[in-house]
């Protein structure tokens, strides 16, 4: 069914209304960047250009101003969670479960005193999750073909429903922009209201895949293992007995060949857990329980 112009023009302009007064400028830097308003006190903005900060933090919107200060920040996902000196109208928030490509989506961002916006339609998603160059997991992959504007970063993508979908950032992907979807941000932000950074569960080890040769293939079942490189004095994997040359074949119930592997297993639920480490050893497949501590 065909939508008038018109109509489809107004849709886009009371979006940019309702959704804009939960989008903030924030400035601490020459340069200011955007925020999404996560609660009355809290705004969620980007990791990245926060490093570049020259003095108080300031959060604006529609000529008010409030001092802020970083309540938290997660390099992994280039996500940082600031409280803010004011009270202040939360944006609505959508897991984007409906969300199909071809869907009209609105970019905001406020890197002046009054909101600013583009328009375009979503190009692509996944389904499943991935994980940045830092080790941080993203739930989905989510593309828009909206362009991104200088001070965007930290903007929200939104639905036509006025809901934000997830939040615009350059910061994991230079020169790219990419949205980090609500799950990423609900799940991230929890931590960092309660720890004021993502846990992630450790082992203190250092490792490299290697390619195990046909006798230890034969012995152990596996093709591909990690190699101990280096063991943090008084880490987890030292305090159980793991050391330089060991091939670690299986974590807990999952079978290791790659550090993303590695950085999968390490979920900050499982600090503090007991888990069976199978590894190769001197001509022997033996198994020893490391328990997880939290990386420092």
């Amino acid at each position: 069914m065909a939508i008038p112009g018109s109509e489809l023009s107004e849709v886009f302009a009371q979006v940019v209304e309702s959704t804009g007064k939960s989008v903030v400028r924030v400035q601490g830097r020459r340069r200011p960047f955007s925020g999404i308003v996560w609660s009355a006190k809290e705004v969620v903005t980007v990791h990245h250009a926060l490093q570049h900060v020259e003095g108080e933090l300031i959060v604006g919107v529609d000529g008010a101003e409030w001092k802020a200060r970083l309540k938290g920040s997660d390099p992994s996902t280039d996500l940082a969670l600031l409280e803010v000196d004011g009270a202040l109208p939360p944006a609505s928030f959508d897991s984007g479960g409906a969300l199909k490509v071809g869907n009209l989506v609105l970019r905001l961002a406020r890197p002046g005193q009054t909101v600013r916006a583009t328009a375009g339609i979503v190009g692509a998603q996944g389904k499943t999750p991935w994980r940045t160059h830092r080790g941080g997991e993203i739930d989905r992959y989510l593309e828009s073909d909206a362009a991104h504007q200088p001070g965007f970063s930290g903007g929200p993508l939104v639905g036509l429903d006025g809901k934000v979908l997830g939040m615009t950032t350059t910061g994991l992907l230079r020169g790219t922009s990419l949205t980090l979807p609500t799950p990423t941000l609900q799940r991230v932000i929890s931590q960092l209201q309660q720890y004021g950074k993502v846990r992630q569960s450790y082992l203190g080890l250092s490792m490299q895949p290697l390619a195990l040769p046909d006798d230890v293939k034969q012995l152990t079942g596996e093709e591909v293992g990690l190699v101990v490189i280096a063991v943090e004095k008084g880490g987890p994997a030292d305090a159980a007995g793991l050391t330089y040359g060991d091939i670690v074949l299986h974590l807990g119930d999952a079978t290791v060949k790659t550090v993303e592997d590695l950085f999968a297993y390490l979920r900050s639920d499982h600090v503090g857990q007991q888990v069976p480490v199978k590894f190769f050893r001197q001509g022997k497949v033996q198994t020893i329980q490391v328990t997880l501590g939290a990386k420092p």
